[in-house]
């Protein structure tokens, strides 16, 4: 009794008596600690039965249920923990308790922190994936991505989809935009596509995209803006004027554009007048204008439309379809494809379809009551010539529609080509159809492709193509006239780089030493030191030189010609950096439609404006981090 009488003082003192004792008293001693002993204390934080359904977040202050998520203070004790339990979940005693595997102890192994390296890591990959393949924002919601994500690493919480929009976004769309802002300050010249697209929600967004080349030779596209106009309501030229000249400025490119390539609106036409820049109708847009004259035409339409027709058939009869299919007696058979009016090659593939599998079409339709007229002969005779003809404007239009490759010094070439090409396939149509459809696309040809011969941009750019020079050019005078002011050009240049110097400058009046010359021999040193060579005179040297040299490769990528060519050709060298930057098309602005279609679509239709620009400029813009 004398034992629970003492004061805290005196523990010492028993301590030292009771070591004396038997072990059993000794441990009893043991267990007592200021006169209290095991049976009086609190029991251990972690064995309370709520901790079974709660786990402590990584600072310590908080619970986070396992059963519904929600998060709760606890501060050393566990009854708002267990009253959360009894109002939430009145059944979790029947619920089994978790058994301790090596699985379960990985499972609930603390999450990364936020500020962690791993977890920042895991959350840029996260939105370079929502942004790179065009997911919504609300896939971190989807329970079958959630379950994957937990299997891949348990330790990773996702963000939420407000996370995700407003912060890594944000960051990504940042980060980017500063890399991209750095290499655009070092260029000097620049080219600029832009077009219009309305989306599902009949929300207007013009698209500029910026096309270079860098320090290394290699051409480049990036995307600047996807925004809406400034003034909504209003799509003339002064607005889409006022809308591109705020992208420019903000980017610092104003002074820097070459050429603005666009479609042949009208209304772009004038805004590129208005911005003061010099204009080059889209080449693959021209070429779907003279396309689509001749499918025009009472003698095309009306054999297109028995072919679309057809089409339309087997596309709305599943049972003549699969006949079609099992008499082409393939295992993987061809299909038809239908005529889309707003691309012109969409005929072209209908019609090749048509010609590849007419056996087939005819069998199945000559058996089936109630089904359309199969093509006569003539008529498959006439898709024969269309065929020949539209085919080598599809090939031009491909060749010119690349971003990855120099098209400018196409146009003028293809054109040639083009032309040529029809002019010999005049003698081969089997049909009268076929001959009138030849003629007038040889007229469509002269009237809509023929200025593109005249045109400085295009004609600058096929002159400076080591593979073309002035042959590319199906009039000699068009070729004088691009060399005459190319000369010009490359004065102005040479001008510019001697400007601290006198323009008439000797020639070599500082490299001749008198001195070290002979008596007799001294005049000849005096003229050649009186000699005066002024930057025309260089440029037309330079030019001279170039066009004698023997022409490249067809297959020579025309910046890698220049980047490796010699010091003697600098002038000429640092004039196709300015201008074979300039794309053929504005392609590249219209398969921004594409992916913001792709963007903009049933899940997301609801983006903001805002959202949707920075999400196109992540997506289209990711070679940036790897330049950097």
């Amino acid at each position: 009794m004398n034992r629970y009488l003492k004061r805290p003082n005196d523990i010492s003192t028993s301590i030292s008596i009771e070591e004396t004792g038997n072990e059993n008293e000794e441990e009893r001693e043991n267990s007592t600690i200021g006169g209290e002993t095991n049976k009086s204390k609190r029991a251990r934080h972690g064995f309370s039965e709520v901790w079974n359904h709660f786990q402590k977040t990584t600072d310590k202050r908080n619970a986070k249920c396992q059963l519904c998520g929600k998060i709760y203070k606890t501060s050393g004790n566990t009854s708002n923990l267990l009253d959360h339990l009894k109002r939430s979940h009145p059944s979790y005693n029947q619920l089994p308790k978790p058994t301790k595997t090596i699985d379960n102890f990985f499972n609930n192994s603390v999450s990364y922190d936020t500020e962690s390296a791993r977890k920042k890591e895991l959350d840029k990959a996260l939105m370079s994936l929502i942004a790179t393949d065009v997911q919504p924002f609300s896939v971190v919601e989807d329970t079958g991505f959630r379950d994957f994500v937990r299997c891949l690493d348990p330790r990773y919480v996702l963000p939420s989809r407000n996370t995700l929009k407003n912060v890594l976004m944000v960051n990504m769309y940042n980060e980017t935009k500063s890399k991209l802002q750095t290499i655009l300050n070092g260029l000097q010249h620049c080219a600029i596509t832009t077009d219009l697209w309305t989306s599902r929600a009949n929300e207007s967004y013009p698209t500029v995209t910026c096309h270079f080349v860098t320090k290394d030779f290699v051409l480049r596209t990036a995307v600047l803006s996807t925004k809406k106009l400034l003034c909504s309501t209003n799509h003339n030229a002064e607005n889409i004027s006022i809308s591109m000249r705020a992208v420019l400025e903000e980017w610092g490119l104003m002074e820097k554009v070459v050429a603005v390539v666009s479609d042949n609106a009208s209304s772009m036409l004038k805004a590129c007048e208005l911005l003061q820049k010099r204009n080059l109708p889209c080449f693959a847009h021209t070429i779907n204008l003279v396309v689509q004259d001749c499918l025009a035409q009472d003698y095309v339409k009306t054999t297109l439309g028995k072919c679309k027709k057809i089409v339309s058939y087997f596309k709305s009869s599943t049972i003549s379809y699969e006949k079609f299919k099992a008499d082409q007696g393939r295992d993987m058979p061809h299909s038809l494809k239908q005529e889309v009016p707003t691309r012109w090659n969409s005929a072209l593939r209908m019609v090749e379809s048509i010609l590849l599998t007419n056996n087939s079409i005819s069998n199945v339709l000559l058996m089936t009551p109630k089904a359309p007229l199969p093509l006569t002969a003539d008529d498959i005779e006439f898709l024969q010539d269309l065929k020949q003809l539209l085919m080598p404007f599809d090939s031009a239009t491909v060749q010119t529609s690349s971003s990855a490759a120099v098209t400018i010094s196409l146009v003028v070439p293809l054109t040639c080509g083009l032309f040529k090409s029809l002019d010999e396939l005049k003698s081969a149509m089997k049909t009268s159809e076929g001959h009138q459809a030849c003629i007038f696309l040889l007229e469509r040809i002269k009237k809509r492709l023929f200025p593109y011969e005249e045109r400085t941009v295009t004609r600058l750019g096929t002159l400076l193509d080591p593979r073309f020079k002035k042959e590319g050019f199906l009039f000699p005078s068009n070729a004088d006239g691009g060399t005459q002011f190319l000369q010009n050009v490359l004065s102005g240049m040479n001008k510019n780089n001697t400007m601290e110097q006198d323009n008439l400058e000797p020639s070599c009046s500082k490299n001749i030493h008198q001195s070290s010359q002979p008596p007799l021999l001294k005049f000849v040193g005096n003229k050649i030191a009186s000699k005066v060579r002024s930057p025309q005179v260089d440029a037309i040297i330079s030019l001279r030189q170039y066009f004698e040299n023997e022409n490249a490769a067809l297959e020579i990528d025309p910046l890698q010609y220049w980047k490796n060519s010699s010091g003697q050709m600098s002038l000429i060298k640092s004039c196709s950096l300015r201008h074979l930057c300039v794309p053929a098309t504005s392609t590249e602005a219209e398969r921004m439609f594409s992916k913001t279609g792709a963007i903009i679509s049933e899940r997301r239709s609801s983006l903001k404006p805002k959202n949707v620009d920075m999400l196109l400029f992540v997506n289209k813009n990711c070679w940036v981090s790897k330049e950097l």
